[in-house]
């Protein structure tokens, strides 16, 4: 990618000016803001998979990450015209959100100093019933990570063995997502209970190892299985996203053959991305499968 200067006129992509793309974004590694508009034009068709037509929360670094970043999930002021807002009750209570169509949705969003973009678990068309269910895979400092790989391939298997094929998505942070795609008939609580069970046998079947609770205090040399994903409003890192953390690492999407492989959740950078999507093309969403009645 071509470095910016601190000089560099305003840059136009996918139709939306990016302004002041000199400025530093990532100290570590002095990556300008220029760098994040082009790294994300790159990717975009590649981020739409998971993020087009879902409620969307952001999280924006307008002076970079060091400085007060702040999550947004409503329109506020100044996203652009193709950052919509959607807005629906549940239970009574009245939810404010956004989400993008396209690439030039995206490139507003990221003039704007959006670095994280997180996606609901469903689409704006669907949104009391979500069609991913997520188990995110958060270990403790002192858990190898050899050993969150183990637990990814744990819940693959047990995954398999109801009928539920998964994905695999390195976070760009500590932990791994291991992602069953689902046909949208469900309702959150529905996916969410069943999401419990899994994690509530792992957790009786193996205590040394895994966790289910939220409690610090509990998670001490141990995995969590964080199921709280699958909760109404929770939201999951959008894989090619950024994350905002020194050296700009990057949420990718992973065949499972690329585990073993794999050293870290946060070894994929801005390059080495840019350079992995030559060799790929955008997918089509994979199969909707049933969630099953019976664990």
């Amino acid at each position: 990618m071509k470095k910016a200067s601190v000089d560099e006129s305003a840059l136009t992509l996918h139709g939306v000016t990016i302004t002041h793309p000199g400025r530093i974004v990532f100290e570590a590694g002095a990556i300008t803001k220029g760098e994040v508009a082009r790294y994300y034009a790159a990717v975009a068709p590649f981020l739409l998979e998971e993020i087009r037509d879902r409620p969307i929360s952001l999280l924006r670094c307008p002076s970079g990450i060091t400085a007060d970043c702040f999550y947004q999930r409503n329109l506020g002021f100044g996203l652009g015209t193709e950052v919509h807002p959607f807005v629906w009750k549940y239970k009574g209570r009245s939810y404010k959100y956004i989400y993008v169509k396209d690439e030039k949705g995206i490139m507003e969003m990221i003039q704007m100093g959006v670095i994280e973009i997180h996606p609901w678990g469903a689409t704006i068309d669907h949104v009391h019933t979500p069609d991913r269910m997520i188990f995110d895979l958060d270990p403790d400092p002192t858990v190898p990570f050899s050993e969150v790989k183990q637990a990814a391939c744990d819940i693959r298997d047990r995954l398999k063995q109801t009928g539920l094929d998964s994905a695999l998505k390195c976070t760009g942070g500590k932990g791994l997502h291991v992602v069953a795609s689902l046909a949208p008939t469900d309702s959150w609580e529905q996916v969410k209970d069943w999401a419990r069970t899994l994690a509530q046998t792992m957790v009786r079947e193996a205590p040394d190892t895994y966790v289910a609770t939220i409690t610090k205090s509990k998670r001490i040399g141990k995995i969590l299985i964080d199921f709280f994903r699958n909760d109404y409003t929770a939201t999951g890192i959008a894989g090619y996203s950024l994350r905002a953390r020194p050296g700009a690492p990057v949420a990718v999407p992973l065949k499972w053959r690329e585990l073993t492989a794999l050293k870290s959740a946060d070894q994929f950078h801005i390059e080495a991305v840019l350079e992995r999507i030559k060799r790929r093309t955008p997918q089509k969403a994979p199969p909707k499968q049933q969630l099953p009645k019976v664990l």
